[in-house]
């Protein structure tokens, strides 16, 4: 009976949840059915704009939703909000469909620090104006909420994926998408409900909570429902207290004595420039203050040493990584990442310091200070992208121009000039801006873009001197073009390549006459041959004559449309029809690397 009455009160607060966030859990059911069509389909190719276009919208509820619980009051109000998280959805995503020419890795990133900006305000809301919420009690409540969810999700993943594997192998078979539309329900229909139903509803009048909360702790008054669950969320577990205090502290302190040993031992040798110094003490910094976060609400003597000590240690540290990522930027100029590395550093130090003189405070300020910077990562004309660009592009210009190799807007050969460290310069911006899609945008990189053949442009490996890249083509097929295949009798979709690359196709043999297509890859990747069943050859194809096709283009790479992707084979036996999905080709001074997927159709006369 209490097995059933607890499952009656988990479902009430589903249900409650649903209806404190009606858009939130819309869009991410949204979220679910664009995903599940993908998973079985696999026609999306903007699923990526889609999803976070709805995790936007879901976001920016929950955070409009914290706004109105917490300052507002009145149905129009909130529905204005919901109305607004709404329409936020639809204008990033008219906004990403049709005025961003090619959704990049820099829109991709943009978008998700703006998600994480409002996150940090779905946390900080909560406590602006409370005197009895701080930043550190609502980190507490989001930390706890997201690590239940994942132990439970990831318990009920692994359940129900056992289920259906034991249904495939002893009963029926299922197909394999199914795990991942297990994966996608849990994901984006179950997780969110459960967190969100994990979030406790803040009180509108802080001066209230703080009577209410004070009366409650000296016995004179009952907490009624929403305080004893607002008190419940906030209070540590006992199982988290413990593995705080006595597990992730002193391993930090431990980690903090061999992190500072090995600074004051290397500090005058190549520490600065050490590849792997800047990633761990962005990770050491980023643990600190989290445990700073949690150790606020629990009450342990670790946890307030660690309160009163770390924060004066965390300063020089954080100095140091600053100081090491600005230096990095002589030797490989600013990138994205790196100016990220930067802004966190800054943030960090500020934290730091605030902890220090102010241990005692709820330090509800470092929330805004988090969202001012994120802002200004992604705001141009100072955000990562443009002066990461900006800074790339000027780097590989002094160096063309200093050795003459850039002239009327096109690059001119002449490495046997340049030294070791320009061409490091050259290299290492090219690739940037080659892995940030910006080379379209430059002029005179346009050609390599097509071709990306970096020795015939820049006239030098950029692998060594003693590295040969090969004459490299790729092309495809556009995706969903049409193939009528009415006219033929049979239809295959088939991998060719060469004998050292791959196994020889043989098709399994087809209609009453059993016809098969093989290849005869003895010689590269050889010919394509149709036979009857008796072994008898009707038709012959070399597929060279395919490559043969391709390789006296400028442009080495891209897509291709269908009547250049098709080719026909005809005699008086039968009809080959092959239509190219996608080609690849290397040739090296002693070997070529042929690759072809391709439909394969047959008529028989």
């Amino acid at each position: 009976m209490k097995n059933i009455d607890k499952l009656k009160t988990t479902l009430k607060g589903f249900t409650s949840t649903i209806n404190r966030y009606p858009m939130t859990i819309l869009l991410f059911l949204f979220s679910a059915i664009f995903t599940s069509y993908q998973i079985s389909t696999n026609d999306l190719n903007n699923i990526g704009e889609i999803l976070l276009s709805l995790a936007f919208g879901a976001v920016l509820c929950m955070v409009l939703q914290t706004v109105f619980e917490r300052f507002c009051h009145g149905k129009k109000i909130r529905l204005i909000f919901i109305g607004l998280a709404a329409l936020g959805a639809i204008l990033y995503y008219l906004t990403v469909e049709f005025l961003v020419k090619n959704f990049s890795s820099e829109h991709a990133i943009k978008t998700m620090v703006l998600l994480f900006a409002l996150l940090i305000s779905f946390i900080w809301i909560p406590s602006i104006k409370s005197k009895v919420v701080g930043f550190s009690e609502s980190f507490m409540v989001i930390f706890k909420a997201f690590f239940i969810v994942a132990l439970y999700s990831g318990v009920l993943y692994l359940g129900v994926a056992l289920i259906i594997m034991a249904i495939d192998m002893l009963i029926v078979n299922i197909d394999s998408d199914a795990y991942a539309h297990v994966g996608n329900i849990i994901a984006y229909i179950y997780a969110p409900i459960h967190f969100l139903s994990l979030i406790p509803i803040y009180s509108k009048y802080s001066d209230k909570e703080a009577s209410d909360a004070e009366e409650a702790s000296s016995g004179n008054q009952t907490e009624d429902g929403p305080t004893q669950k607002l008190n419940k969320a906030i209070e540590p577990s006992k199982f988290l207290g413990a593995l705080v205090s006595y597990i992730i502290i002193p391993i930090t302190a431990i980690f903090t004595v061999i992190l500072l040993l090995y600074i004051i031992m290397n500090i005058a040798g190549d520490f600065w420039k050490d590849n792997l110094m800047e990633p761990l003490l962005v990770a050491y910094s980023i643990t600190v203050i989290v445990v700073y976060l949690l150790a606020k609400v629990i009450h342990s003597k670790a946890a307030e040493y660690f309160r009163k000590i770390f924060p004066k240690v965390l300063i020089p540290v954080v100095l140091f990584q600053t100081i090491s990522s600005i230096l990095k930027i002589g030797e490989l100029g600013i990138t994205s990442g790196r100016y990220y590395v930067i802004m966190f550093g800054i943030f960090a130090t500020i934290c730091a310091i605030i902890f220090s003189i102010r241990p005692n405070h709820k330090n509800n300020v470092i929330a805004p200070i988090l969202i001012i910077l994120s802002l200004i990562s992604i705001l141009p004309p100072i955000d990562a992208f443009t002066i990461s660009k900006s800074n790339q592009i000027n780097r590989l210009t002094n160096v063309l121009e200093k050795y003459d190799m850039l002239k009327d807007d096109k690059i001119v050969q002449n490495a046997g000039n340049l030294e070791e460290e320009d061409r490091q310069i050259i290299i290492n911006s090219v690739r940037y801006l080659s892995r940030m899609d910006y080379l379209k945008d430059i002029s005179w990189l346009k050609a390599y873009s097509n071709s990306y053949d970096f020795e015939k442009t820049f006239g030098f490996n950029q692998y060594g001197p003693d590295t040969k890249s090969p004459n490299a083509w790729n092309y495809y097929l556009e995706e969903r073009t049409p193939i009528d295949i009415s006219e033929y009798d049979f239809f295959v979709e088939a991998e060719l390549s060469g004998e050292d690359f791959g196994s020889s196709l043989k098709t399994e043999p087809m209609g009453d006459k059993g016809y098969t297509i093989e290849q005869d890859n003895n010689n590269g990747i050889g010919d394509l041959i149709v036979k009857d069943g008796q072994g008898n050859e009707l038709i012959r194809y070399s597929l060279s004559d395919i490559f043969d096709s391709f390789t006296d283009r400028d442009a080495r790479s891209g897509r291709i449309s269908k009547d250049e992707a098709e080719f026909v084979s005809e005699n008086d036996n039968v009809i080959l029809y092959i239509v190219v999905q996608s080609l690849n080709l290397e040739v090296w001074d002693d070997n070529n690397y042929q690759n072809i997927l391709a439909y394969i159709m047959l008529k028989v006369k």
